[in-house]
């Protein structure tokens, strides 16, 4: 049996991708420890059964930095480029901080035989515990990381983009989320070797019945919300769409305010406001609808090559999927002929997908039945850890 070191920047039992490479790890007889950064007060730890996690606490360094970075950038709010960069030497200055504070706490942990990184705020921190340990490193890039919002700081992007580039060459194996962030890596990092693509999936659910529904359409938006999830699309797609029922199950908002807002527009007969269920009941929960709706905007360039965990939710779920016209998600979907895609950004493309499932019913059916399929076929969680499995040579 060998011994796995996890790092993640924020609350590992709450990062899904991070969760099922503990198991993965564990389903193979090897001991699993798990290293976080900081993390937001209301991020409580979930709970991960025989995975002991050692949490970094927002120490008076991280507390000094915020408040010099919060009285520099106070001082050049008129100064929209000036604050753009005081902003990014904050989170290197953070991100330094941490990497300190992750060895620190990683060191009295003993040795391992991989340590594996999700995502580049653990890469230096992962690079130096290897080290350390004489371990193999597996980079696990979530995302296309200097890529992820639409201005970025400037030297904040050329600082991480440099360093990506130099601790990914020096990893045992770097993998990802889909070929297209895969091929980006392997472009802009000048990579010897293709990342493996691990597919954010979750792990089968058996008893999942793939019934026909009698109308209205039931859809289902489960996510969060932010500048490229706009939950007004979903209103103004409501609004427009015949035949649908919309339901909203949206973490870490004002339910209270959604379901106002829902009162306010007319919506209370088209729009549902649902609470948020527990990450092992996700699946289960979302068996009772026929649709599941992805909203994602391309904002940035990271938001256009990615797959969100939702997608193979729904998938697993056994619904029909209604995504956007992006390059990874849409041509995926269109290709597994999984559902239909609508313009991105344009609430009345979204209505007019929507409506046209309603008024075709063993289309949505036939859709659904493949969806089904495959998640149990290809796109689970067990299909995926054999090749993180493989990337970890265990």
């Amino acid at each position: 049996m060998g011994r796995l070191l996890l790092l993640t920047p924020a609350e590992l039992t709450r990062d899904p991708r991070a969760r099922r490479a503990a198991a993965a790890a564990q389903s193979r007889g090897w001991e699993v420890v798990g290293l976080t950064g900081t993390f937001p007060i209301d991020d409580e730890p979930a709970e991960l059964a025989g995975v002991p996690v050692t949490r970094l606490s927002r120490g008076r360094r991280t507390d000094r930095l915020r408040r010099t970075a919060v009285g520099a950038l106070a001082s050049s709010r008129e100064r929209g480029l000036l604050a753009r960069e005081l902003r990014g030497l904050y989170q290197l200055l953070r991100l330094a901080s941490q990497t300190v504070l992750l060895v620190r706490a990683g060191r009295p942990l003993g040795r391992f035989d991989i340590v594996h990184a999700n995502d580049l705020d653990t890469l230096a921190a992962g690079w130096a515990l290897a080290l350390r340990s004489r371990a193999r490193l597996i980079y696990d890039a979530h995302e296309l990381y200097t890529e992820s919002e639409p201005d970025p700081p400037r030297v904040h992007r050329a600082v991480l983009a440099l360093l990506e580039r130099v601790l990914a060459k020096r990893s045992t194996a770097v993998v990802t989320v889909s070929d297209d962030i895969a091929d980006e890596l392997v472009s802009r990092r000048r990579l010897p070797t293709r990342p493996t693509v691990v597919l954010n999936c979750p792990e089968r659910v058996d008893g999942v019945v793939v019934a026909q529904h009698e109308p209205p359409l039931r859809a289902i938006y489960q996510a969060g919300a932010g500048s490229g999830r706009r939950l007004e699309d979903l209103f103004e797609a409501a609004a427009a769409s015949d035949g649908v029922h919309t339901t909203l199950r949206v973490t870490r908002v004002d339910l209270a305010d959604l379901r106002n807002e829902v009162t306010r527009q007319g919506l209370d007969e088209r729009v549902t406001i649902a609470d948020p269920v527990s990450p092992e009941h996700l699946v289960e929960e979302l068996a009772a609808f026929d649709v599941g709706i992805v909203i994602d905007r391309p904002v940035a360039l990271n938001n256009a090559l990615g797959f969100p965990n939702k997608l193979f939710e729904y998938l697993m779920a056994g619904l029909a999927v209604v995504v956007p016209n992006l390059p990874t998600m849409g041509a995926f979907v269109e290709r597994e002929k999984l559902g239909l895609v609508f313009e991105a950004g344009r609430p009345e493309s979204l209505a007019e997908v929507l409506t046209q499932l309603a008024a075709h019913r063993q289309q949505l059916f036939a859709f659904r039945e493949r969806a089904r399929a495959a998640a149990l076929e290809r796109y689970n969680a067990e299909v995926q850890g054999e090749v993180l499995a493989e990337v970890w040579g265990i």
